[in-house]
């Protein structure tokens, strides 16, 4: 009997785990969320699919929140942060855009937009990998760097996206 009330603890803790960023992002504030604007939806997918050589030149406008922190850097990654800054600046645009922390329009505060701007985030690490560090052992290298910053923000970016 001990054992199976063991069991059932563990698997609700499990499930309890499970389910507290979606609590967490639910609970934050004590009136309804207003559903997004399409429009701005629209607009800011449109933003989100420009080449990371295009996005940097786009005019910052409102109502999107155009700040950035750079690239925060993985141990032993200082290397590529300099490189990588395009893409951490168009990482950031995604979740100060589309995620539910505060001051945030709130565009698509789901898991699924999350992990479309992560992958993205790789993408155009990848994409920066092959255009600046040619020949098998950089560009070896500067994928393996690209793996651990997406490996970062896929891990540990839920602060940062959710409430």
């Amino acid at each position: 009997m001990r054992t199976l009330a063991r069991a059932a603890a563990a698997a609700l803790t499990t499930a309890l785990l499970t389910l507290a960023p979606t609590a967490t992002a639910a609970t934050a504030t004590t009136a309804p969320v207003p559903a997004p604007n399409p429009q701005l939806v629209q607009a800011a997918d449109r933003i989100m699919a420009l080449p990371v050589e295009r996005f940097m030149t786009v005019e910052r406008t409102p109502p999107f929140n155009w700040t950035t922190d750079g690239c925060s850097v993985p141990g032993g990654m200082a290397p590529y942060m300099k490189l990588f800054t395009p893409a951490c600046t168009l990482h950031d645009f995604g979740y100060r855009n589309y995620g539910s922390r505060a001051g945030t329009l709130a565009l698509d505060p789901t898991p699924a937009r999350k992990a479309t701007i992560d992958l993205r985030f790789l993408e155009e690490m990848q994409r920066t990998c092959d255009q600046e560090r040619p020949g098998p052992i950089r560009h070896t290298a500067c994928y393996g760097a690209a793996h651990t910053f997406y490996d970062a923000v896929r891990i540990g970016g839920d602060r940062s996206f959710y409430a």
